[in-house]
């Protein structure tokens, strides 16, 4: 059990990020639960907080979680339900409102000027974060995505299509278009998950990709689209295969495929 409720105090560190927030957060978890006269918000921002949290570092709780969710990688997200910034927040106005009526207006300004700045030391610039990259357009995924897409998506009313992307372009296709259906997602990105799809292991060759595998895999998956990697070879000229080239979108071939068109026709009607 002991070990078990190390593995949370880890959890809750790497959660939280640095121990001066949490400060704030337990200051002002003790000056409500004392000045807080409103048993309804006491209940909101005091005792549900401190239950949530000890609901946490309890061992059994951890336990029942992975016995249920088979898998305790996401128990830090129990962390979510714990409003250390609206209790932090409620707690730094409250005690303006109480230095404002005891001393005077200027004071709960200061008091207010000073919380703003502990809460801004206390943090981390979030924008110098290794995986914070500049916008370049309002959905927020790479641009390329978005032209690839615009590419291949079918017209309005018309039927989904199947496609296959490079590993680095499946993170973001269906945030931009749900029409393209792909053959695999992000679980096949995730080593930890340890899925296995045939149409991945070949397009993630390290330095080639043999087209013709890659056909035989995709036309019987009624595939009509593929997309291939910027950084690798092919076993062959794809449009020997009967692929058309569509377009090229920063250094990614966009291939529609009529065999696989013809094919899905076939079997379907």
């Amino acid at each position: 059990m002991y070990g078990i409720f190390m593995e949370s105090v880890v959890i809750f560190k790497n959660y939280v990020g640095g121990r001066y927030i949490v400060a704030l957060f337990l200051l002002a978890l003790l000056y409500l639960l004392f000045a807080e006269k409103d048993r309804r918000r006491q209940a909101m921002f005091v005792y549900m907080p401190v239950s949530l949290l000890l609901a946490f570092f309890f061992p059994v709780t951890r336990k029942a979680f992975v016995r249920l969710m088979g898998e305790g990688d996401t128990y830090y997200r129990i962390l979510w339900l714990v409003p250390m910034g609206i209790v932090i927040a409620y707690g730094g106005v409250k005690f303006a409102c109480f230095v404002c009526e005891e001393i005077g207006g200027w004071a709960k300004r200061l008091v207010l000027a000073v919380l703003c700045l502990a809460v801004m030391l206390c943090g981390k610039y979030v924008y110098a974060s290794q995986y914070m990259t500049k916008a370049e357009n309002p959905y927020h995924i790479p641009q390329k995505v978005i032209d690839i897409c615009d590419v291949i998506a079918p017209e309005d009313g018309e039927e989904r299509i199947w496609a296959v992307f490079p590993t680095d372009l499946v993170y973001f296709v269906r945030q931009y278009d749900t029409d393209i259906q792909m053959l695999y997602g992000r679980e096949m990105v995730e080593p930890k998950w340890q899925y296995a799809e045939p149409v991945h292991t070949v397009m993630n060759h390290p330095s080639r990709i043999d087209i013709e595998e890659l056909l035989a895999l995709t036309r019987e998956r009624n595939c009509t689209y593929i997309v291939l990697p910027n950084n690798k070879g092919v076993s062959a000229d794809p449009e020997k295969f009967g692929l058309e080239l569509l377009d090229t979108i920063e250094g990614y071939p966009i291939y529609y495929d009529p065999v696989a068109a013809r094919m899905m026709e076939e079997r379907y009607g």
